[in-house]
């Protein structure tokens, strides 16, 4: 399979879709009250989140392709999987963050950012491999 016809729209649906959708509930939550608000998503460290993302969706779709597993009934392991690791990768940057990780770790749940993530990315993979 082609890699813009696979990773490309998981990309979109795992990683811009859900950031997108956690910043809006963001700014509807009243989280960003203060005109700094959006600057908190979009330009600290929290970038680093849908960036390593971007690499984790390759390397699922890699090693998914490893067991023969690109199948549309895997949906939702895929999705777990893409779940878990948007924990995992929020749960590294805020390691790094020092007293803002736990500010993230506050934004990542609060807001659905995982939940979006699992949601989306299994139905993007159901969606790709059908």
């Amino acid at each position: 399979m082609p890699v813009r016809r696979v990773v490309l729209p998981l990309v979109i649906w795992v990683v811009v879709v859900p950031w997108l959708l956690a910043t809006a509930t963001t700014m509807l939550w009243g989280f960003a009250d203060e005109p700094d608000g959006l600057f908190f998503t979009v330009s600290t460290r929290m970038v680093l989140v849908p960036l390593l993302l971007i690499a984790e969706v390759v390397g699922v779709v890699a090693a998914f392709r490893h067991y023969d597993a690109l199948r549309s009934d895997f949906w939702p392991g895929a999705g777990l999987t893409f779940a878990l690791l948007a924990l995992f990768t929020v749960m590294a940057v805020a390691a790094t963050w020092g007293e803002w990780g736990g500010m993230l770790w506050i934004w990542a749940l609060y807001t659905g950012y995982v939940f979006f993530v699992f949601i989306f990315g299994g139905m993007a993979w159901k969606r790709v491999f059908a």
